[in-house]
């Protein structure tokens, strides 16, 4: 699996944690994940299948605050319904991924 990370940081003031739904959902290889930190933060990013066994640690590293893209790539993976995990610090966000063949 591909990961690419690309910061962006908007001009107004980033208010919240959040984490979109991935997009497209469902997805047939490649899908796009976007989260936002409102400060630095230490950030983990997993990938679970629906019975809750990690398969793909995307990030675990400090991360300053704005919005993020990471391209998850699913291939080798079966289609299924797949998790994705943002936690910063104490707080954390999970969405749904449906992955198509």
């Amino acid at each position: 699996m591909i990961l690419t990370v690309a910061p962006q940081i908007e001009n107004s003031i980033l208010s919240e944690f959040y984490l979109e739904q991935n997009e497209p959902n469902p997805f047939n290889g490649k899908t796009k994940i976007k989260f936002c930190l409102s400060s630095q933060s230490k950030v983990t990013v997993l990938i679970t299948n629906s019975y809750g066994k990690v398969i793909d640690k995307l990030i675990s590293s400090v991360l300053d605050a704005g919005i993020y893209e990471l391209d998850f790539f699913g291939d080798g993976l079966t289609k299924g319904t797949y998790f994705c995990h943002v936690v910063a610090d104490n707080d954390s966000f999970s969405r749904e991924m449906e992955l198509i063949k």
